[in-house]
């Protein structure tokens, strides 16, 4: 009778078993279907049935659909949506290689956010990940930031240098009583119309282009309209004309670099001057 019940014992048990890994691989193979599947199908629509998967319950690649979700919603750059996948994959699954690709993620939102300095940071960890995938990529993307941290200061610098020209020029202006605005300076009549031209061409360009074109015509009117009026005004002669002019250029060439970076355009624009005109 012992063997008997112990047989039945084991019988329940197996059958308690094989029940309870029965829903557990349904839910894995459906998330390797999905992600399979995934260029079929609209990417919200696959994210939220992975997200219902996850809610379910365990399954085998539970931590690296926590991770995927945080990657994809990155790629549609919903950011909190993919740090709080992220942030629950270290919590839920602690010690697992996908927590430390978490981290690579992490250091990419806060990139595409260009707050440096905690992308960094996040690389750094990954950098000293067990995983030498991941430390590999905490390395390339570390470098990568690294550069695009210093566009950025010198995008700071050059507003700045922007900013304090236009001051300098409007306190000189305004030194020099009666301020005349109409007729327009010599030098907006001839420019002016060359960046109406330029902004109406950005129309056919890509947006971020389009944008970096119409920043730096709005800009380059202001500043030559208040360079020509300070120059009416004050009518420097010799090195003191000299200085304004050099101080005009300046703050064009610090507004193009601002508008640039603000388009996002920076690279692109190196890349163009070291492959030449050829």
């Amino acid at each position: 009778m012992g063997g008997i019940a112990a047989a039945v014992l084991l019988g329940i048990a197996a059958g308690a078993a094989t029940s309870d890994s029965t829903p557990v691989m349904a839910r894995q193979e459906k998330f390797l279907y999905l992600l399979r599947s995934y260029p079929q199908r609209p990417p919200r629509d696959t994210l939220g049935q992975v997200e219902q998967l996850v809610q379910q319950g365990d399954f085998p690649d539970h931590d690296r659909a926590e991770a995927w979700l945080g990657s994809a919603w990155l790629a549609l750059q919903e950011r909190q949506a993919a740090r709080r996948w992220f942030e629950r994959v270290a919590r839920d699954h602690p010690g697992s290689v996908w927590v430390e690709r978490s981290w690579l993620g992490l250091g990419d939102a806060a990139a595409q956010e260009r707050r440096y300095g905690i992308a960094l940071a996040w690389y750094a960890k990954a950098r000293n990940a067990p995983d030498a995938a991941v430390r590999e990529m905490g390395r390339v993307s570390e470098q990568s930031t690294l550069t695009l941290r210093e566009r950025q200061r010198w995008a700071w610098t050059a507003g700045g240098v922007a900013l304090v020209i236009v001051g300098l020029l409007a306190a000189s202006l305004g030194r020099h009583r009666p301020l005349r605005l109409w007729p327009l300076p010599a030098e907006a009549h001839i420019l002016l119309p060359v960046l109406a031209v330029l902004a109406l061409l950005s129309v056919r360009q890509d947006p971020a282009p389009r944008a970096a074109i119409l920043e730096l015509c709005m800009g380059a009117a202001f500043l030559v309209t208040l360079s020509g009026l300070r120059l009416r005004a004050a009518s420097p002669r010799g090195a003191a004309r000299a200085v304004h002019a050099a101080g005009t250029l300046a703050a064009l060439g610090a507004l193009a670099y601002v508008a640039v970076y603000r388009g996002e355009l920076v690279g692109m624009v190196l890349e163009t001057l070291r492959a030449g005109p050829g």
